[in-house]
């Protein structure tokens, strides 16, 4: 299946037992590409407040800063989400997650979406972390992410492109009129 997204186009794909695989296409990890309004080294982003600070910024079609942390759930993120969200470093805003780094291939992570808020579940923001998780040296390529919502599987491929694997479910059904 092919899926038209304000990112462009994705590739969809069934993975058995219920689960579908999206190539997500590739992490944007350049400053020009977040975008961030200076120049910046995205592995190292000086932004912060409270508890988060030093985060890793990528693009996965939308613009994302996650902060590693010992404790996801200790952070209080529907406090600072608002505030990092609309950071004068983000012309477009960001995404801002947290996440905690459980074993080499795990993670845990909490999401503030821009425009939204704290969200069960965040694919892009899933990609990011795993992402940043790596670029990091906290964990390989091929990552468990444990969101509220349920987990993912990520897979930073070498050739930059993100695969994301998880569960469908039906949310919805209906008939056309006429």
């Amino acid at each position: 299946m092919i899926l038209e997204t304000d990112a462009g186009w994705l590739t969809a794909e069934e993975a058995g037992g219920g689960q579908v695989r999206v190539d997500m296409g590739p992490a944007r990890l350049d400053w020009r590409d977040i975008p961030l309004a200076r120049a910046a080294d995205t592995l190292h982003v000086a932004v912060g407040a409270g508890p988060l600070g030093d985060a890793v910024a990528v693009n996965m079609g939308n613009p994302h800063a996650v902060f590693f942390v010992d404790d996801a759930d200790a952070v209080p993120l529907e406090a600072l989400g608002p505030g990092l969200e609309i950071d004068p470093l983000f012309p477009e805003h960001a995404n801002i997650g947290v996440a905690q780094r459980l074993a080499d291939d795990r993670l845990r992570l909490r999401v503030w979406e821009r425009g939204a808020g704290l969200t069960q579940a965040c694919g892009t923001g899933a990609c990011a972390a795993a992402v940043a998780g790596a670029r990091r040296g906290l964990t390989g390529r091929s990552v468990t992410v444990v969101l509220d919502g349920g987990e993912l599987g990520i897979l930073w491929r070498e050739d930059g492109h993100v695969e994301m694997t998880g569960p469908t479910a039906a949310s919805f059904s209906g008939v056309l009129p006429g």
